[in-house]
């Protein structure tokens, strides 16, 4: 590198965010991920031994994915070549694999992926012969579910490691590790003030992501006017430049997981959860067609014959939100929601049509009982198709019991009803019916 090339680098680097400028270069000085990294965990052994597997860390931003992949690299003495998925594709992975081909000093070459889950099926199939035969060590990186954006082949030959948000005591840790040195991490001499109260405000509103944290907080200290000798940082600022920057997408995980706690929450009969849920959906720009979709399963799925009113009212409030749009569709959401949390549940119908499906599809069975059977023509009268059949209004109590069932499968018990709510009353009238059967 020419000291040209060597000053440039130092001036982007300098001018690069917080985050970035204060990232740790060794394991001893990286901050948070125990679960993984603390004594005698398996990833800490790994780099101790300098056995590096190629590996894939799954966890949200600012947890010290590609940290983690520069420090190993360097712990261990292996050569470093970083691809974004975003822009990179099979012609970028050839070319690195070109290079260490025909330099025998990259033979030990981690190539960290970052945001892998955007490659393709073909464009992740490039990188399997490249681990097989010990090309590379791949560190891959995602925000998502790796299960389900990284194929099975890739994902039977690495490790994946799930990295968690950081806690408060470790946003803490990395924040102080900025206020106790400002003017190597912020550049300044100037006196920052910053209160208990006001830091923990941005530890919170930081959701876990340490970057998200690091550069508010440059942010905050670069937004405020210096009075009396120094800078004071207030809740005010801090919750400005969080504004509108909570942790959701509506094409990553966190959109499952809150839908999933949303749903969950509905069925343990919570509303103030569901409605937390609700509002944590609706305020960081979650459709609400989906969310009034989800709704309607949710009335047949987990509220059923306990309550069929609920599925009335989950459907009306599909057709008001297709109406109304937002911010009015949040009020009939609302009421739906605080609804279904407080109906009887029974999930009798979902668990009888699954039976039932099992059934039919162990036992494909396509003969119906010839009684059952319309007879249409003379043809079918003389086969004797429809024959035995009693007409259940000709009855007193227009009921006749009988067997309606493929003689293969008499007698199956595929509802089973639950005694919530309305249902119960229609388990009195269904065992009174079929109680022998």
């Amino acid at each position: 590198m020419s000291l040209f090339e060597h000053n440039i680098r130092n001036n982007l680097v300098q001018s690069a965010p917080l985050s970035s400028r204060i990232r740790p270069n060794s394991l001893d000085s990286f901050i948070g991920q125990e679960h993984i990294l603390g004594k005698d965990k398996i990833l800490t052994n790994l780099i101790k031994n300098k056995t590096i597997p190629s590996m894939i860390f799954w966890g949200p931003p600012g947890t010290g994915k590609t940290t983690l992949a520069k420090i190993i690299a360097e712990e261990t003495n292996m050569n470093f070549t970083s691809l974004s998925a975003v822009s990179s594709g099979i012609s970028d992975i050839r070319k690195v694999s070109d290079e260490i081909l025909s330099n025998p000093n990259l033979s030990k070459t981690i190539l960290f992926l970052d945001e892998i889950h955007r490659f393709s099926k073909s464009q992740q199939d490039s990188l399997l012969p490249l681990i097989e035969n010990g090309i590379i060590i791949l560190i891959g990186a995602t925000t998502e579910h790796p299960g389900f954006s990284i194929i099975n082949p890739l994902i039977s030959r690495i490790k994946i490691f799930k990295f968690e948000p950081h806690d408060d005591l470790t946003l803490n840790k990395i924040l102080k590790k900025v206020l106790d040195n400002t003017e190597e991490y912020l550049k300044t001499d100037e006196n920052i003030i910053v209160d208990n109260n006001v830091l923990d405000t941005l530890i919170t509103g930081s959701s876990g992501d340490a970057r998200k944290a690091l550069d508010t907080f440059e942010l905050a200290v670069n937004s405020t006017i210096k009075k009396n000798g120094g800078k004071t940082l207030t809740i005010d600022i801090i919750r400005d430049l969080l504004a509108n920057n909570a942790l959701y997408d509506r094409n990553n995980d966190n959109h499952y997981n809150t839908i999933s706690a949303f749903i969950k929450s509905i069925r343990g009969s919570d509303p103030n959860a569901a409605i937390y849920y609700l509002a944590r959906m609706l305020k960081n720009g979650e459709d609400p067609l989906f969310i009034a979709r989800r709704l309607v399963i949710s009335a047949s799925e987990d509220i059923g014959l306990a309550n069929p009113n609920a599925m009335v009212l989950a459907n009306s409030t599909f057709e008001s939100v297709n109406k109304l749009g937002m911010p009015e569709s949040r009020i009939p959401l609302a009421n739906a929601t605080i609804y279904l949390a407080l109906s009887e549940k029974s999930n009798s119908s979902y668990l009888a049509i699954d039976s039932a499906y099992e059934e039919v599809t162990n036992n494909p069975i396509t003969e119906i009982p010839n009684h059952l059977i319309n007879a249409e023509t003379t043809v079918d009268k003389k086969f004797h198709i429809g024959e035995g059949y009693t007409y259940d209004h000709d009855s007193k109590n227009g009921f006749i019991k009988k067997n309606n069932f493929p003689n293969k499968i008499n007698k199956k018990s595929f509802y089973l009803p639950k005694e919530n709510g309305v249902e119960k009353t229609l388990k009195e009238r269904f065992e009174k019916l079929w109680g022998d059967l």
